[in-house]
């Protein structure tokens, strides 16, 4: 195994976003193999922040969806990705607004670089407000990789990083395939067939 130490950091938002045009649906376990190559995988964060149970009507189609989201997270914590919460704010308007995530975000991959607890990172994000970010921990002597879906990506996002990867074009290496159907329709005769071949 290669032993350059390697995080991968998920901007979850942003993903969702690339997913929801693609109209696609993630295995994690498998995108996180497909970025890990070869190397050794210290660990993968994932970004995301969620509305407060105060702020959402319990019945309504809104806390039906905030529960699929914890569902969702708490599957991600168990498969051992580490998830990262912010709060959604709500405003009088009855919007919710998404703060504090970015700074997390950016907060977590310079404070763990300055540690030396890795030596490249994946950011899966096509956000730019990460440029600076990138190219700080690039400054300490660490590589940062950036890996998302061409309708969420920055090109100078891309340009600052180290190596890109469009993850549109190996959607085959980490998204779910159709499932058959458990139980096919038998006709009369093919069943008839079935019971003679006994």
């Amino acid at each position: 195994m290669n032993e350059e130490r390697l995080m991968i950091f998920i901007d979850g938002s942003n993903l969702f976003h690339g997913i929801r045009y693609l109209n696609i649906k993630i295995d994690y376990g498998r995108l996180i193999e497909f970025l890990r190559e070869s190397r050794r995988l210290v660990r993968t964060y994932f970004y995301t922040a969620v509305p407060q149970d105060r702020d959402v009507r319990k019945g309504t189609p809104e806390w039906e969806s905030l529960v699929r989201q914890k569902r969702f997270l708490d599957e991600l914590a168990l498969s051992g990705i580490k998830v990262k919460l912010a709060k959604l704010r709500k405003l009088p308007s009855g919007e919710f607004v998404e703060k504090e995530v970015d700074i997390m975000l950016a907060t977590d991959m310079l404070s763990l670089a300055y540690q030396d607890a890795y030596d490249t990172a994946i950011l899966v994000s096509g956000d730019s407000d990460f440029i600076y970010t990138v190219e700080d921990i690039q400054r300490i002597g660490k590589r940062v990789e950036n890996a998302t879906f061409k309708k969420t990506s920055s090109y100078n996002l891309r340009k600052a990083c180290d190596r890109f990867i469009l993850l549109d074009d190996f959607l085959d290496r980490f998204t779910y395939e159709e499932k058959p159907a458990l139980y096919e329709e038998v006709g009369f005769w093919a069943k008839i067939k079935s019971l003679w071949k006994r």
